[in-house]
């Protein structure tokens, strides 16, 4: 038997056996859910659970990616006009629910580009959910806040979803990083910023910096019976 054959052969084998392994726990799923932890230095464990045929990426206290955090987002973003949107920023990636459901149910054609600080969860997005660069997909493993303060870009739509567990870091609130955060909206831009019920998350003086810059903003309380979004238009 030829080397390359019998190397072609063992590669076929061993796709088969994954493919069939996924199939057999996905069906498995059906019955009870399979979880398994991944620690990470930012975020500390992580839990990925297979429930109903369908991966879903949390924390210890909270969905961080795929369950109601993509249906929270997918609300938000159907508050927006995405038509006159050419480039979109992400800071904090997650799973990249965000993304999949920008391409897959908005069909966006534009730019993204998306900031996570944690190398672990961009490592999942990849091999678990399929998030991988492109011409039009860009993923920064990066401090969001950093990365705010000496990026030179302008964006259209700026995403906010920075949190460790169900904390916003209290970087995130200051007033530092929203002055230099409305600097790279565009003319007509918006903002989306997600945060929980509980823990609350005081927005106020964030919308009254909005307002003063000449931003209209709204706040959706309990979106998902959990989340409040600040969604802020620029005119």
């Amino acid at each position: 038997m030829p080397f390359n054959f019998l190397i072609f052969f063992i590669t076929l084998l061993k796709t088969h056996f994954i493919e069939t392994n996924n199939m057999i726990k996905r069906i498995v799923s059906y019955i009870f859910p399979i979880t398994r932890k991944v620690n990470s230095k930012f975020n500390g464990y992580l839990e990925l659970t297979l429930s109903n045929g369908k991966t879903v990426l949390n924390s210890s206290k909270t969905n961080y990616s795929y369950g109601s955090l993509q249906r929270v987002l997918k609300f938000s973003i159907e508050q927006i006009d995405l038509s006159d949107k050419e480039n979109i920023l992400i800071l904090g990636l997650g799973g990249g629910s965000v993304i999949q459901t920008l391409r897959k149910e908005f069909a966006y054609k534009g730019k993204i580009t998306a900031i996570e600080i944690d190398p672990v969860i961009i490592d999942l997005a990849e091999n678990e959910f399929g998030i991988v660069p492109d011409d039009n997909t860009l993923i920064l493993c990066a401090d969001a806040f950093d990365f705010v303060r000496n990026d030179d870009h302008k964006f259209d739509l700026v995403i906010i979803d920075l949190f460790i567990d169900d904390r916003i870091p209290e970087k995130f609130l200051l007033q530092e990083f929203w002055r230099e955060l409305l600097a790279k909206v565009e003319n007509n831009g918006n903002i989306i910023f997600n945060t929980l019920c509980n823990p609350t998350t005081n927005t106020q003086p964030i919308e009254a910096k909005l307002k003063k810059r000449g931003f209209d903003a709204f706040v959706y309380r309990y979106v998902e019976g959990t989340n409040k979004v600040l969604i802020a238009n620029y005119h």
